[in-house]
């Protein structure tokens, strides 16, 4: 199961970092969907979120870029009040600041094995936005890390991605981040359940 979960989390980490493409939903277009994404679950989660996007792809032209890239920024993005922070301190924290206490400590985890985690693109953001702590998630599953992977996912990924999930999916205007947002939601299941994680209660302030 952790082999599928490693394959698809750097998926997830690109859709929710970087806006939408001509080559990223070429390549989209090229693959079935439906048959290209790992089966994690039969989970009804998991169906919808895939059929949403492989649906969404099978008639997608280029014509609809700007309105998938206007999707990308009101979610994730801005201008104005962005509806899905991904920063865990944002929801971590009563006044919805980052870097904050969560993010050190995440980082004294990240300093601990010896490794950085960057974006791409060397793009200066916290370490614990969404996207960099899947990074994370990714390297503790390929090293066999199991305490460590337990320890992320406890403490500094699922506390607060679920929100995420859950945002994404209630303001999502196109099927296609509708879908992974279903998604997203579905692969924390999996990770959560097949790695034995007990997930850190905490107050959620966003």
């Amino acid at each position: 199961m952790n082999n599928a979960l490693a394959e698809i989390t750097p998926i997830l980490a690109a859709n929710m970092y970087h806006d939408p493409s001509d080559k990223m939903l070429e390549m989209y277009q090229e693959h079935d969907f439906n048959l290209c994404y790992p089966l994690l679950t039969e989970s009804k989660t998991r169906s919808e979120g895939v059929a949403l996007i492989s649906n969404y792809m099978k008639q997608y032209s280029s014509e609809q870029l700007p309105e998938l890239r206007l999707d990308f920024n009101q979610l994730f993005i801005g201008p104005g009040k962005m509806k899905v922070p991904l920063w865990g301190s944002y929801y971590l924290s009563e006044d919805n600041l980052l870097c904050g206490p969560s993010t050190q400590k995440l980082q004294q985890l990240i300093d601990s094995l010896g490794i950085k985690i960057n974006t791409v693109d060397g793009d200066n953001q916290p370490i614990d936005h969404l996207s960099l702590v899947l990074q994370l998630v990714e390297y503790t599953i390929k090293q066999n890390k199991t305490f460590e992977l337990q320890a992320v996912v406890a403490e500094h990924l699922a506390p607060w991605a679920y929100r995420v999930a859950e945002l994404t999916i209630e303001h999502a205007k196109t099927n296609f981040y509708l879908g992974w947002g279903l998604l997203l939601k579905d692969y924390l299941d999996v990770l959560v359940e097949s790695n034995g994680v007990i997930v850190q209660e905490r107050t959620l302030w966003g």
